[in-house]
């Protein structure tokens, strides 16, 4: 009963623990009785690999009372490789050919390594695996599934740092639109301040920063190797700005003397709506402020001929 009402206390805590605590709770719940009877069927209760076994499920417990789920699976994970101690010798051998069938699953390294582990194929396996072995095997496996939760956690912080953004510079836009209604008859530059043109420039920078970051998130989330850089919040913010800074100095450039003699667009600029759709595409690709900066200062003789430069040796 009490178990049940910490599952409940947690589902209700946040959205990110609902089903994942609760799978895991499941899954020690199920497998408390399963490892007491492998003990009592081996006669194991003085073994040591039985008792660290309870010792770390207790442990797992813990963790998850703690909400410390990612911890407590892999304690759990251990717990359960520790079990493999007190299998029989047809146990060892089914779970060997069953690794074997899995490994597909897994990246081109960790499936080599079990390979060489276990065999290249399940028919190859004629005895069973000695249990060192076999726990090896099953580690890989595990450290794999444990690394793309962690992924999957990085991703889903990030995604969800980068949609509260999204929607308050939504919001923003729409509130700035609000106070900068402009009576029937009058164009909106005739309305509009210096200083409204430019926070105007700098909201629909930010959306094309925070739009080409979800997008990037979501490309690099596809891949199984883990990014930490590349899902820090810190970096992914600063990439943000970088693009709403790129958005104005776009905007500074087409207001500036030089414009004429820069020719960066095959067509003209005049109207508001003109400036915030170009701070969309100068925050969302940071190559069109590159492509502006070459134009201005041209570029050098080895990008030009595409040779690398001359260093002292």
């Amino acid at each position: 009963m009490w178990k049940r009402l910490k599952i409940f206390t947690a589902s209700v805590a946040g959205p990110e623990y609902q089903p994942r605590y609760s799978r895991l709770a499941g899954e020690l719940d199920s497998y408390e009785p399963l490892l007491e009877k492998r003990i009592i069927d081996t006669n194991s209760q003085d073994k040591e690999w039985a008792k660290q076994a309870k010792a770390l499920l207790s442990k797992s417990w813990k963790l998850l009372d703690k909400t410390k789920i990612d911890e407590a699976w892999k304690v759990f994970h251990t717990a359960k490789r520790l079990e493999v101690y007190g299998y029989s010798e047809n146990e060892r051998l089914a779970l060997a050919k069953s690794l074997l069938e899995e490994i597909s699953k897994l990246n081109e390294w960790r499936r080599f390594a079990i390979q060489s582990l276990l065999g290249q194929k399940k028919e190859d396996i004629k005895a069973a695996p000695d249990p060192e072995i076999l726990i090896m095997a099953v580690e890989l496996k595990d450290d794999y599934y444990n690394n793309q939760y962690y992924k999957n956690k990085l991703s889903r912080n990030l995604f969800r740092l980068l949609f509260t953004l999204l929607f308050i510079a939504i919001a923003a836009i729409v509130v700035y639109f609000i106070f900068n209604i402009y009576p029937p008859g009058e164009k909106l530059e005739e309305v509009l301040t210096p200083t409204g043109y430019l926070i105007g420039v700098l909201l629909f920078g930010f959306l094309g920063a925070i739009t080409s970051a979800i997008l990037f998130t979501r490309y690099m989330s596809k891949y199984s190797r883990i990014t930490e850089i590349g899902s820090s919040s810190v970096i992914t913010i600063s990439k943000i700005f970088v693009g709403a800074a790129f958005s104005v100095f776009i905007y500074l450039l087409l207001n500036s003397s030089i414009s004429e003699s820069v020719k960066i667009f095959s067509f003209s600029i005049k109207d508001p709506i003109d400036f915030f759709a170009v701070a969309f595409v100068s925050g969302f690709s940071e190559q069109f402020a590159q492509k502006a900066i070459v134009a201005i200062v041209g570029k050098d003789e080895n990008q030009a001929t595409g040779k690398k430069p001359k260093t002292d040796s």
